[in-house]
């Protein structure tokens, strides 16, 4: 399976991610405190928007995004009016002009995407200088781990089709022009509930309307006899890819402040 954002029914299921999908607490800590400071923030296919609402409110920063659903953005803008949100692709040039943003950043984005140039061409553009850019996605092993494919066992392979590797996200930034580039991970253990039951019964991951519907009501069957029998404790893991914009210099400080060094206390010469 291809990875095509623009052949995914984002429209149809809009109202769907507004109201069943929701921001993780432990990532949104993790980003907050390696981002700690920012006047503007962009966020690449915010969906609902949720990310960037919370992050923008904690970093004190003006926060934008664009999407490339039509649905999605007005459903954005009904949660978070305070926000700036248009639609656009992500495969195409952002329309924001150059050195906008302190913080760029995409969210369950890339597993949509054919090619991944553009995203980090682009963000590298709108992006001052030393600003951050971060990429969250999973893992290879992030997705054999987590709750739902273990009770969806026929998304493994279909996930591991569409995401596209972190090899290949470095790739692509350092094409792009971004250096220190580095990987983190958060890890999260919840008390599985009628929130998150909800969640896979109204398809709120995108993952759970490409397999069978056979498929999805025996995973459904699955979960609700183990909530059934007791406590279920879900796991989710997230992969965070970041790198910096870093100024270009024509020249090397560390040879210029050599060259010709003379100590003028010293007055053996």
């Amino acid at each position: 399976m291809s990875r095509n954002d623009k052949a995914f029914p984002f429209d149809q299921i809009a109202q769907t991610y507004a109201q069943f999908r929701y921001p993780n607490e432990k990532l949104i800590e993790h980003i907050f405190k390696r981002v700690r400071y920012a006047n503007n923030i962009l966020e690449v296919g915010c969906g609902p928007a949720d990310y960037l609402s919370i992050l923008s409110e904690l970093l004190n920063a003006r926060g934008y995004g664009f999407d490339i659903s039509q649905n999605m953005i007005k459903e954005a803008r009904q949660k978070n009016p305070s926000l700036e949100m248009i639609v656009g692709d992500a495969q195409e040039p952002f329309p924001y002009g150059d050195n906008s943003f302190d913080f760029v950043f995409n969210i369950n984005l890339v597993h949509y995407l054919s090619e991944l140039d553009t995203l980090f061409r682009e963000s590298y553009r709108v992006l001052t200088y030393d600003g951050n850019v971060l990429t969250v996605t999973d893992s290879c092993q992030d997705i054999e781990d987590r709750t739902l494919t273990h009770y969806f066992p026929e998304v493994l392979e279909i996930d591991r089709k569409r995401y596209p590797g972190n090899s290949a996200i470095m790739n692509a930034m350092k094409r792009a022009g971004f250096e220190g580039i580095y990987t983190t991970k958060v890890k999260t253990n919840f008390e599985f509930k009628n929130q998150h039951y909800e969640q896979y019964r109204e398809k709120a991951y995108s993952a759970l309307r490409l397999i069978s519907d056979e498929a999805f009501e025996r995973g459904m069957k699955r979960i609700e006899n183990d909530m059934a029998g007791g406590l279920v404790i879900g796991k989710k893991s997230y992969t965070q890819i970041w790198g910096i914009k870093v100024e270009r210099r024509e020249f090397d400080l560390p040879t210029i402040f050599s060259t010709g060094y003379r100590d003028e206390g010293n007055n053996s010469f």
